[in-house]
């Protein structure tokens, strides 16, 4: 998908909270603020090569990739992505009997896992949860039993019976446990699982997707080629190998999430997306409103 002008204030606003979250303490120090400043004309003059043509992940990866360098960190989200496994862990405990219970379990589990999709650090701040005990355990509940603005699942299930192979691209840390109560039930196909190979934002990397237990459902593969490769979504010029041969080879493709939507949406290939619109852009190219969640289908260009 396209990316727009207005991308370019979002991206500065997530290059922020990212040294916020690295000085919580210290956010109006003069350290603070001349690393701001540097970052912020950093993101302005990408800008300025900026092609709308490309999605917004990429033109977000390439700055991000330049701020974590500035700040001389591998994964500055470390310390929240575990928080965030946590609270997915036991939102995962509290739901997955009662999932189990329902008329349509693997129908009620997407609708979960597109629910999980605002455990992020991201995009901006859009909910705060009302229960101390286990944060957005009550927006994913509310949100739950709302229906889906886009939901494609009737062309998923023709396509599940006869599915010898399936692909699901994993998002963010936390939210995968939410994942999880799907993965478990897409019973009978071949699973492979992808994750990233290295930290970008709040996303699940393999130690993340193994301690969610995980690996018992399928394969866990990398999607890009390490440290110069850090990029949000997938982005075909750096993936491995063993990506493509994946996502060439499955007869069903589940994305996860914004930057695996903004990526995949218009490739040579049919995907099944969930997300949460969290932006006007995406908004825009689902044809929905910000914080509406969809399963929506992509076909095959020309079908």
């Amino acid at each position: 998908m396209n990316s727009e002008p207005m991308c370019v204030p979002c991206v500065i606003k997530q290059c922020e909270r990212i040294v916020y979250a690295l000085h919580p303490n210290d956010k109006n120090s003069e350290a603070t603020e001349k690393v701001l400043s540097e970052i912020r004309r950093h993101a302005l003059d990408m800008a300025t090569q900026l092609t709308l043509d490309d999605p917004p992940s990429k033109y977000t990866s390439q700055v991000l990739a330049k701020v974590y360098e500035l700040l001389k960190t591998d994964d500055p989200y470390y310390a929240i992505k575990r928080e965030q496994n946590e609270i997915g862990k036991k939102i995962y405990n509290l739901m997955n009997k009662e999932i189990s219970k329902t008329q349509d379990p693997i129908h009620t589990a997407i609708k979960f896992a597109a629910s999980g999709n605002i455990i992020d650090v991201g995009p901006a701040e859009i909910y705060s949860s009302h229960n101390p005990k286990v944060p957005y355990l009550d927006e994913i509940n509310n949100m739950t039993n709302q229906s889906l603005k886009i939901d494609d699942y009737k062309t998923f299930k023709e396509k599940f019976r006869s599915a010898e192979k399936i692909l699901y691209i994993l998002d963010n840390a936390g939210e995968i446990y939410l994942d999880k109560l799907l993965i478990e039930r897409l019973k009978g196909p071949e699973i492979t699982l992808v994750v990233k190979d290295v930290g970008i934002l709040n996303d699940a990397l393999k130690r993340d997707a193994i301690s969610a237990g995980l690996d018992m459902f399928g394969e866990i593969i990398t999607v890009n080629k390490g440290k110069n490769w850090r990029y949000l979504g997938v982005d075909f010029t750096c993936v491995t190998d063993e990506f493509t041969e994946a996502f060439e080879s499955s007869d069903i493709v589940i994305a996860k999430g914004h930057a695996n939507f903004e990526s995949l949406v218009d490739c040579e290939r049919d995907c099944f997306f969930i997300l949460m619109a969290k932006c006007p852009v995406v908004a825009r190219k689902l044809g929905v409103e910000t914080k509406d969640r969809v399963f929506y289908y992509s076909p095959i260009k020309g079908e």
